[in-house]
């Protein structure tokens, strides 16, 4: 058996969506979401999914900084109403499964939501055995909703997730479907330039300034957007600091392009637990965690 494993890492972005106005904003309530899953018991924390499968959020823990909250854990999954024979990989020879129809095999899924002052975000495993940010999503959704239950509060939103899009930029940006959704941040020294003419007032300002651009009802703004990356890439437009795209890609999935990570990896190796063949979840959590830094 190798030593170690490779992982892909998936990012995302966490937000929530009014269903009245459509009105989209980031998660900030996750933390109070996680908080509330890890008071409940075992059974408590259950998720039924597709397939025959379930889950449970295991762990998490909350790291705080002035500006940020990281939260890192785990969740277990298993396959359930399962069980064919074994057989021995030496041998040839087979027996029955000792398990229960109701238990499974566990599977890890290592997280870390890294929240900010305008942003949630979601760096994930990707173990094709366990679960993905899409089920994440539809846990901590199911968990929203018993949340302000609790609290004796309606559920008037639903909970989406936007994968940060990874590859050639641009390529992406002209793959996509449809772009509904563009913004380009730039410095606030912008305000007072000749430009626009405002104010040079802008000390308590924060550093970057967001221009956000929608496409009309059924409309596209892909050629917009494709303008905006390129004022981004032109060496000689020292003022904007990053693109952000949001629309659907050709499966109709939704898609967020975001220029702060063109450069980054989306895989690492992971020791392998010698006894379970499991990924060590320390040192999984401590690469999740390393990824996360340069999210803003």
């Amino acid at each position: 058996m190798p030593n170690t494993k490779t992982r892909k890492i998936s990012f995302n972005t966490i937000i929530k969506r009014q269903w009245s106005t459509r009105v989209e904003t980031p998660f900030f309530a996750i933390a109070d979401v996680i908080k509330y899953v890890l008071s409940l018991n075992k059974k408590g924390k259950q998720f039924e999914m597709k397939e025959d499968k379930f889950c449970l959020l295991q762990t998490a823990k909350a790291e705080r900084d002035v500006d940020t909250v990281l939260i890192s854990g785990f969740f277990k999954s298993a396959r359930h109403t399962f069980r064919p024979n074994l057989i021995d990989r030496q041998t040839g020879e087979e027996r029955p499964s000792p398990k229960r129809l109701s238990e499974g095999d566990i599977e890890k899924t290592h997280f870390a939501f890294k929240i900010t002052k305008s942003e949630v975000f979601l760096v994930v495993e990707i173990n094709g055995n366990g679960i993905s940010a899409n089920q994440i999503v539809e846990y901590f959704g199911a968990f929203t909703k018993k949340y302000l239950t609790s609290k004796g509060e309606p559920k008037n939103f639903t909970i989406v997730f936007f994968k940060i899009g990874r590859e050639d930029f641009l390529e992406e940006i002209k793959s996509m479907k449809t772009i509904r959704l563009a913004k380009v941040f730039f410095d606030k020294k912008l305000l007072g330039s000749n430009c626009l003419a405002f104010s040079n007032r802008t000390s308590n300002l924060q550093r970057d300034i967001e221009l956000t651009v929608k496409a009309e009802s059924r409309s596209d703004i892909t050629e917009t957007a494709i303008d905006f990356y390129n004022s981004f890439t032109n060496k000689t437009e020292k003022s904007i600091s990053k693109v952000r795209i949001e629309g659907k890609d050709r499966n109709g999935t939704e898609v967020a392009l975001d220029t702060s990570f063109m450069e980054k990896l989306d895989s690492v190796d992971v020791s392998i637990n010698a006894t379970t063949g499991e990924v060590e979840t320390t040192e999984m959590l401590s690469s999740l965690k390393a990824f996360t830094k340069d999210l803003k």
